[in-house]
């Protein structure tokens, strides 16, 4: 074994920088399943009256239990996204989102791989010393600070918050639905949207270990991952432009089915027999809301004809206003020609005379 172990470039690192990230992230995967899965049991115990104040994850609750505090899953899981469309009870729509899902995971695995540090394979990370044979002191190649890392944090935050703080707000409002398929529908894109957000830190800290040398380096590949993050948005994109018609049938099925909810309706001590009453009076109002919407459609559509008739009555009025005027131009020209032609008979009959005499 070595403290510093060098490839036959007399390129170099510490031993201490040798650990399985593959491994690593598996971990970390299975961590995060396991998280979500407990914040989904505590929002279902907390519905059944079990007391929760002293939860060491109570923080996170509060993103989604105040009252009177909205949560709307459509728009927590991101109305210009394709993992809306988990919402959705289309089946191309599924294939899409998780053809999605499963690209940025193998993109981000991709970068996992290649941050692994192997003397005896090429691979991409970048070594941090150059030890030459004839001088026992090495020479440190990383340019990067704590002002990189500051910006490095600083991107990540601004960027993976958002979707990390809505997919724990969805997988705690999966409870809210009870055992049906919207509760499953919102469960599943509660962990789709946070596990992928996981992944994506994870491949942006170590791949960024790996070969960023350099504060722009690190800002430049930091920026490169993130992009992956946006390969959902961008399809959503690509779908209203190729595909418009579909795309919004399925996004109104979507708003049909999910409306917005309040996160914490009950008291700390809620009664249980109101549960299903609560629960009616929600199916009720989705579908008021639902009437409330397709009068609005209504209400729409109508203006817009009457606006098409009255394009047409000022067509129909121009056309007659432009028959009426011709029509009195060509009784004029008829009115001048018979002044011309009783003008003609009467010289004919002075011409006439005068010959008979």
């Amino acid at each position: 074994s070595c403290t510093m172990c060098c490839n036959r470039l007399q390129q170099c690192d510490t031993q201490d920088e040798i650990f399985q990230v593959e491994t690593l992230a598996i971990k970390v995967m299975f961590g995060v399943l396991g998280f979500l899965l407990l914040v989904a049991m505590t929002s279902l115990l907390r519905k059944r009256k079990m007391t929760l104040d002293s939860s060491p994850f109570h923080f996170i609750f509060g993103l989604c239990t105040r009252k009177e505090s909205p949560c709307d899953v459509y728009d927590a899981i991101g109305k210009d996204s394709v993992y809306c469309f988990f919402l959705s009870s289309n089946f191309t729509a599924w294939v899409l989102a998780i053809g999605v899902l499963l690209a940025q995971g193998v993109c981000f695995v991709f970068f996992i791989q290649a941050a692994t540090l192997d003397f005896g394979a090429e691979k991409d990370w970048v070594y941090q010393f150059v030890c030459p044979r004839d001088n026992d002191d090495c020479n440190d190649t990383s340019d990067v600070n704590g002002r990189g890392w500051i910006y490095f944090v600083i991107l990540l935050i601004v960027h993976l918050t958002r979707d990390m703080g809505n997919g724990l707000k969805l997988v705690w409002a999966a409870s809210r639905y009870g055992p049906s398929r919207k509760s499953f529908q919102v469960l599943f894109g509660g962990i789709f949207l946070f596990s992928v957000t996981a992944l994506a830190l994870y491949s942006s800290v170590v791949y960024n270990i790996a070969v960023s040398r350099s504060n722009i380096e690190l800002i430049f590949n930091t920026v490169i991952l993130l992009f992956v993050t946006d390969l959902d948005e961008k399809l959503y994109e690509t779908l209203h432009v190729v595909s418009p018609r579909w795309l919004d049938n399925v996004t109104k099925g979507v708003e049909a089915t999910f409306e917005v909810i309040v996160c914490d309706v009950l008291e700390d001590n809620p009664n249980p027999d109101d549960l299903g009453t609560e629960t009616r009076r929600g199916e009720i109002d989705s579908l008021i809301n639902a009437c409330r919407r397709e009068l609005e459609a209504l209400k729409r559509e109508r203006a817009i004809k009457m606006e098409e008739i009255s394009r047409l009555k000022e067509g129909i009025r121009s056309i007659r206003e432009n028959f009426i005027s011709d029509q009195g131009k060509k009784d004029k020209e008829i009115d001048s020609l018979k002044k011309d032609i009783l003008s003609i008979r009467d010289i004919l009959k002075i011409e006439r005379a005068n010959n008979e005499g």
